[in-house]
């Protein structure tokens, strides 16, 4: 019973600004007990809980400051929606743009020029993209306020029915140390995005360039073999929709939890383990690159190899810490979530 009351005052504060939720949250908790008497049931609290109406809306009484475009009964909703919405065409704008990077970049192209170019298309796509969807969701949301239209029934969207206390059977009660910010979110997908660019154009990114007056740098040659690489085809595939997968959980799930923390550190176990043995491939790198390196340098072919063997060393170990690092960070915010109370459906 405690827990429906704890779940109620979450959901109402979690809602209101930052700075004001301990003060709304020992009000909020002593209004309910001198609401219940001594000795309640589940039921009484589900009858006060009840009075007290939709969390969603008690939170909009705390706020203070009038909604001018979106009124109090669709301003959570608008909210909610928005917060759906943005991550979403942001990410399929970015996914899009990246594909067509893949397949359009060039053979023996202008790399700099290239990239600077894809770079400042796909930033001024994301923002013409937010920018239509605030102006036609929050159109949406006037033309239905105007027309009376308050109880919106909106796809994955939590509160778009109507409120009635069975609902805090489904919510998490979180702490800041374990939850997982939508920066996060948003930055493991362009992570994952932007290691599969790179892993399937290896042989015409990472490579050497020469200088051109006429076009600027110019790719040469690459520096590692696209077959060695490719040979791990299979397995690379496998991990991208794995993280991509665990990325989206992490998205619905919003929080660290212990299996969210097993499933992470699988899987940084696994990409480590087939880093070192991608990186310890005796023809990993491009045959015709150590000796014109040398002869660039002006050194020889063994300092080169002796060279290129240590970068991948410390690439290595540094790969190693960085999993090790997040591996703990992910067990460490996860722990700290055991005496949270998880409330099932």
């Amino acid at each position: 019973m405690l827990n429906l009351i704890d779940a109620y005052i979450y959901e109402v504060t979690r809602r209101i600004a930052k700075n004001k939720r301990n003060a709304i949250e020992l009000e909020l908790k002593s209004t309910i007990e001198d609401m219940l008497p001594d000795h309640y049931s589940e039921l009484e609290v589900k009858e006060v809980l009840m009075k007290l109406g939709d969390p969603a809306k008690l939170a909009v009484n705390y706020q203070h400051g009038p909604k001018y475009l979106i009124g109090p009964e669709l301003y959570n909703t608008y909210i909610q929606t928005m917060k759906l919405i943005i991550p979403w065409a942001i990410l399929i704008t970015l996914i899009v743009h990246l594909v067509s990077s893949v397949f359009s970049f060039p053979e023996q192209g202008i790399f700099l020029t290239t990239i600077i170019k894809a770079f400042t298309t796909t930033i001024v796509s994301v923002i013409g993209v937010v920018l239509h969807v605030l102006f036609w969701v929050t159109i949406t949301f006037i033309i239905a306020e105007r027309y009376s239209a308050t109880n919106i029934q909106i796809p994955f969207i939590t509160g778009s029915k109507e409120w009635t206390p069975e609902d805090l059977n489904k919510v998490i009660v979180s702490s800041k140390s374990n939850n997982i910010p939508l920066s996060d979110i948003i930055f493991s997908f362009l992570g994952i995005a932007f290691f599969s660019f790179i892993y399937f154009n290896a042989s015409r990114l990472i490579g050497i360039y020469s200088s051109d007056d006429r076009i600027g740098l110019k790719f040469v040659m690459p520096i590692f073999n696209q077959d060695t690489l490719l040979s791990f085809k299979p397995i690379i595939l496998c991990w991208i929709v794995l993280s991509f997968a665990l990325t989206l959980y992490r998205w619905k799930i919003r929080q660290w939890t212990m299996p969210i923390a097993v499933t992470s550190a699988l899987l940084q176990c696994f990409g480590t383990i087939v880093f070192i043995v991608m990186a310890n491939q005796p023809d990993l790198i491009h045959s015709a690159a150590i000796p014109y390196m040398a002869a660039i340098m002006e050194t020889t072919s063994t300092k080169i190899m002796v060279t290129l063997d240590r970068i991948l060393f410390v690439c290595i170990v540094i790969t190693i810490l960085a999993s090790a690092f997040d591996i703990y960070s992910g067990f460490k915010r996860a722990k700290s979530n055991k005496n949270e109370t998880f409330f099932k459906k």
